[in-house]
């Protein structure tokens, strides 16, 4: 993660931008491994999470103090919840009376790769079971 300490209308715009494109990706590959889960009687859930002071929000808020983004991985089954993988992708805090960022330092591609590779853990351990 990446400290940025300049707040600005063009940053907020490009974390609002890079936070949509999370999303469509997360629900891509959801959609593109949801059946081979569910072969095995489980669920994929791949959803990026907005937080702000430990509650779900859902406007986006990017510079919000405590508000932060994520992408979960986790498991559905049995009507149970079981997270596997967090990967972070901002973070907006007060520190010493000053408002800082931290941002990913991954680009869309390695994100991507990152949940493939948590996903194909996942898929192992289902199989195994």
């Amino acid at each position: 993660m990446k400290q940025i300490i300049h707040l600005d209308k063009q940053l907020e715009e490009k974390l609002i931008l890079f936070e949509e494109k999370c999303e469509v990706i997360c629900r891509k590959l959801e959609q593109n491994v949801q059946a081979e889960f569910e072969h095995h009687n489980h669920r994929i859930v791949i959803e990026l999470v907005r937080l702000n002071k430990g509650k779900i929000v859902s406007d986006i808020d990017v510079f919000e103090d405590d508000y932060e983004s994520f992408i979960e991985l986790g498991l559905e089954q049995d009507e149970e919840y079981y997270p596997n993988g967090y990967i972070p992708l901002w973070k907006c805090k007060t520190e010493w009376f000053q408002k800082i960022g931290y941002m990913t330092n991954r680009s869309l591609d390695e994100i991507e790769k990152i949940i493939l590779l948590i996903v194909n853990e996942i898929l192992e351990d289902v199989e195994g079971d």
